[in-house]
């Protein structure tokens, strides 16, 4: 069983958890993710083997090794940190809408590990609203890869009570903040062919994301 902490309570330990590559539960305001310390795997040039904390999420999803994790990122700064040629609807959608529910699909910059590039070359990246979230990074000072705390196939959990137990018990430390606020996975976009795309509608509704670019 993992090691339980309340969000109200000291996240160091969580911290030091993720920053020794170790896998941690944790709540953003959408749903619920595990994930990683970006830092603690990011110098590997090869995919990270199945035992380290970055391999057991995909143990955990039952997914291939070879897909991607999502960022979570401290905010549009990352753009300039992790991204490369990015179009300026994404900066802009950025300035105005995170923190929030919105991932952006962007090219990855040189610095991002092959592994963690979907096969386009891109990388997935959002500044959560979440305060744990954003504790977490700046403890870290690092992005955490972090996707849906749910077995492929099922439902993302939204409430630390809806997490399948074989996710619990297979985390390093989980973070019980309750349900998170918005109890929907983030909207994904990316600019494809000089064009706004919407890869999967969430919890950010596309009158917002439209109302930006208008």
């Amino acid at each position: 069983m993992a090691n339980v902490i309340k969000a109200h309570e000291d996240l160091g330990s969580a911290a030091d958890c993720l920053a020794a590559g170790g896998l941690a539960l944790v709540p953003t305001e959408t749903v619920y993710g595990v994930g990683v310390a970006v830092s603690a795997f990011a110098a590997n040039p090869k995919i990270p083997g199945p035992d380290t904390g970055y391999g057991r999420i995909f143990s955990l999803k039952q997914r291939e090794l070879t897909q991607t994790v999502p960022w979570l990122v401290d905010g549009p700064a990352a753009l300039e940190s992790y991204g490369r040629d990015v179009p300026g609807q994404i900066y802009a959608l950025a300035e105005k809408l995170w923190p929030g529910a919105l991932t952006l699909v962007v090219p990855a910059a040189d610095g991002v590990p092959s592994f963690m590039r979907a096969a386009d070359g891109t990388v997935a990246l959002r500044a959560s609203a979440s305060p744990v979230v954003r504790e977490l990074i700046a403890r870290c000072g690092s992005p955490l890869a972090v996707t849906s705390a749910n077995t492929h196939g099922k439902p993302a959990p939204a409430s630390f009570d809806e997490v399948e137990p074989r996710i619990l018990a297979g985390v390093d430390v989980a973070i019980d903040a309750g349900e998170t606020p918005c109890r929907d996975a983030s909207t994904i976009v990316a600019v494809r062919d000089g064009g706004l795309r919407v890869l999967r509608e969430g919890a950010l509704p596309m009158e917002e994301i439209q109302a930006v670019l208008v």
